[in-house]
């Protein structure tokens, strides 16, 4: 028996795996069916953990063992809206995110089309869900949980511009897989404590292009979602990258000033603190407008999606009123 054909299965998605089947290992150091397609767990037999500490799936059968995962979880999710537990949704969708991006390609990249599709209904854009998504990043940081709140910060852009549910889950499925290409950057340059050199800023800039290689090879409807990869590094003025180019995608501008709002605002970055979200709307982003490198308009309605009453109209689009700035430090 080729051990190589078999891989260790992952313990949070045993649950969910009907049919999938199990292995444990032999006596031999070879392989057994520990449990046949056709049925699942108990849960009283994994909550008590009756059964062996690692098992097995065959190598083929990974992106089938990951789909049943997301149907399982999706399942979890639409039930925790309809019972408004915004604690639950929150953890539901980290898993969600987590999982996908453990195998992000074709197959596994739109199972997060439905979990999208179930956050822009209209429990979610009356709810906390958005906040408790954003403040997930309290507590830890990665890629998952950037992908989540660039995600919760484009819903409530979408809400406050009145999209409809179709286009609301459009511009979330662009935000949450933005980075996808960042799953294949080295994960110690992520997580490097310090500032990159030329050659890992270099490899960090190739994510666009290796996130719309993975993405066009999945059935997506909209190629929004691959062009929002590919360009929400691009600027306006033609100073971004990968392509230095200036007609972008409106999915993309409206990606890109996000993307760079919550990488700025948000706590534990590895080489610094975060900032204040009033001077970063003011101070960077207002300047970046003003240069030409992100949409004036894009950048006004965004603050408006912050909180009310966002503009006042003899500043200009670097000044937020008092009763914005009030609202957008109450969000931290």
């Amino acid at each position: 028996m080729n051990t190589d054909n078999y891989i260790k299965a992952r313990k949070t998605q045993l649950r969910f795996y009907r049919d999938v089947e199990l292995y444990a290992r032999g006596s031999d150091k070879g392989f057994v069916l520990y449990k046949r397609a056709g049925i699942a767990f108990s849960e009283i037999r994994l909550n008590g953990g009756v059964h062996p500490d690692i098992l097995y799936i065959r190598r083929e059968d990974r992106l089938k063992g990951l789909q049943e995962a997301q149907k399982g979880f999706n399942s979890e999710l639409a039930t925790y809206i309809k019972l408004e537990n915004p604690k639950k949704i929150t953890e539901t969708v980290n898993n969600i995110v987590s999982e996908t991006l453990t195998e992000p390609r074709s197959g596994s990249l739109e199972g997060v089309s439905d979990t999208v599709g179930f956050l822009v209904s209209d429990y979610v854009k009356e709810s906390d869900v958005i906040e408790n998504l954003l403040n997930l990043s309290y507590t830890d940081y990665s890629v998952v949980l950037h992908s989540i709140n660039v995600m919760a910060f484009a819903l409530g852009f979408a809400f406050h511009m009145n999209y409809s549910k179709e286009q609301a889950r459009e511009l979330g499925l662009c935000a949450l897989l933005h980075d996808v290409g960042k799953t294949k950057i080295n994960p110690n340059i992520l997580a490097a404590p310090r500032r990159l050199t030329d050659q890992e800023f270099e490899e960090i800039k190739s994510h666009p292009v290796i996130g719309f290689t993975l993405l066009k090879e999945c059935k997506f409807a909209s190629k929004n979602i691959g062009l929002a990869a590919l360009e929400h590094h691009e600027k306006t003025d033609g100073s971004g990258y990968p392509q230095g180019k200036s007609r972008i995608s409106e999915h993309a501008k409206i990606i890109g000033l996000i993307d760079c709002y919550e990488a700025l605002t948000t706590d534990d970055r590895p080489y610094r603190e975060a900032m204040v979200p009033f001077e970063t709307l003011n101070e960077i982003i207002g300047n970046e407008v003003n240069a030409g490198k992100f949409d004036q308009d894009i950048y006004i309605e965004f603050i408006k999606s912050l909180g009310s009453g966002a503009m006042h109209p003899t500043f200009g689009v670097d000044k937020i009123n008092s009763q914005a700035t009030h609202q957008i430090d109450n969000m931290r």
